[in-house]
């Protein structure tokens, strides 16, 4: 797989609001916040209102007091949503452009050669901020992950291109990806039937 792939850009949900972070507010993920439980890299456990954000360094708030980086985390669970720091992928949002690396995912399926997670982030515009969600595809045994679908807006040809040459192996998934009938909704699905046809 290719170690730089732009993301396809685009929001989960849109949200307005504050919270006492000073100017990383605008990254908080606005959908993934409240009541949660925490380990450390150490072993040590906690609870609190838990919140996080996923540029800069990324890091992990613990009320208003406490932080950690990335390094410092094993995982934490946010409203049934376990997260782990273990993304590196370069992606865009707008005229934007980051690295993340050890940066905080959600896997979602890691059953089958092709491994699915989730990367949840923010972006602020204007004076609201758009938290979104989009899922990470790598092959087992790659550090890096490639980007795919979102749930925003429409996912363009250039960027469906990019991630179906990675995929010659499984024609199914590479041909709804080149179309666009592989979409937020069903992309894990044809990860799916593409893991059960082998690799």
């Amino acid at each position: 797989m290719r170690k730089k792939i732009l993301i396809v850009t685009a929001g989960f949900l849109v949200t307005c609001g504050s919270i006492a972070h000073g100017f990383f507010t605008s990254y908080i993920v606005d959908y993934l916040r409240g009541p949660g439980s925490y380990t450390l890299a150490n072993g040590s456990v906690g609870e609190g209102k838990l919140s996080f954000r996923t540029r800069g360094e990324t890091t992990l708030y613990v009320g208003n007091n406490l932080q950690f980086s990335a390094k410092e985390v094993r995982s934490f669970t946010i409203n049934s949503h376990t997260l782990v720091p273990a993304g590196n992928f370069d992606f865009e949002f707008g005229v934007h452009s980051y690295h993340a690396e050890n940066t905080f995912i959600e896997y979602a399926d890691t059953s089958g050669y092709l491994q699915l997670a989730l990367f949840h982030t923010a972006e602020p515009i204007g004076s609201t901020t758009v938290s979104f969600a989009t899922y990470l595809l790598r092959r087992r045994g790659d550090k890096e992950f490639i980007l795919g679908p979102n749930a925003f807006k429409k996912w363009s040809k250039d960027d469906r291109q990019d991630l179906a040459e990675e995929l010659s192996r499984w024609p199914e998934l590479q041909q709804a990806v080149k179309s666009g009938t592989a979409t937020f909704e069903n992309f894990p699905e044809y990860v799916r039937r593409a893991n059960q046809a082998g690799h």
